[in-house]
């Protein structure tokens, strides 16, 4: 969450959040005809259309960068992820906060006095932050702050469940065995496959989570709303 621009590219292709927002999860919000300036709402909370078309906007020009062509399939794709990567995170903050989990002020500051594009010659710079922030997503100081706190408090809750899940030796085994149908070469290759068991027993454990924290709170889409330009 450092990288001012990993930030909004992370959860494009990444195998991290294709685990987190996989197949197993789907959308399910009413589709709504009213909100002036939102792309959604969770449990009231307004998510706001304007921020959701800057981030669309910076990961399309991630993909023209690296020379990979931005078809209507690309674009697709992406505001999808991004729709539901700001509905997710939303959704992750607040059962954060409910548990008690708190993101400090100075972590916050740590990384924006750390992100590069708020650098000059190594050292943090006040005018370059308070510009990029107006100039990409046209936010005050005290907003983008929020905003930073609330994503950093949904990848704790993220981290949170990723650390609860336990793979036991048997487990392991099992696992191995129905890909190699033998124990040969077990031990050499451990960290991988526990590595990939891992992230299933993950995905499982976050879908659940987060079919449970669609069932606490009502989410409205007006994404086609907005698309159609009403």
């Amino acid at each position: 969450m450092i990288s001012f621009l990993s930030t909004h590219k992370r959860f494009i292709f990444t195998v991290v959040v294709v685990v987190f927002v996989g197949s197993t999860f789907f959308f399910s919000g009413q589709v709504l005809t009213s909100s002036a300036d939102a792309v959604a709402e969770v449990g009231g909370k307004k998510l706001p259309y304007q921020r959701f078309l800057q981030q669309v906007n910076r990961a399309l020009a991630g993909f023209r960068d690296s020379g990979t062509e931005v078809s209507d399939v690309i674009s697709r794709s992406v505001k999808q992820e991004i729709f539901r990567e700001m509905v997710i995170e939303e959704l992750l903050s607040r059962q954060a906060d409910k548990m008690g989990m708190r993101v400090p002020d100075f972590e916050v500051a740590v990384e924006i006095q750390n992100t590069p594009q708020f650098l000059e010659n190594g050292a943090f710079n006040p005018r370059l932050y308070y510009q990029a922030i107006f100039d990409q997503f046209q936010m005050a100081p005290g907003e983008y702050e929020s905003w930073r706190k609330k994503a950093r408090l949904a990848g704790k809750f993220q981290q949170f469940l990723f650390t609860s899940v336990k793979v036991t030796p048997e487990e392991l085994k099992g696992y191995y065995l129905a890909r190699n149908k033998s124990l040969k070469d077990f031990d050499k290759n451990k960290d991988k496959y526990l590595d990939e068991l891992s992230r299933e027993k993950f995905s499982q454990v976050a879908n659940y989570f987060l079919r449970q924290l669609q069932s606490q709170f009502e989410i409205r889409s007006y994404l086609e709303q907005r698309e159609q330009g009403r």
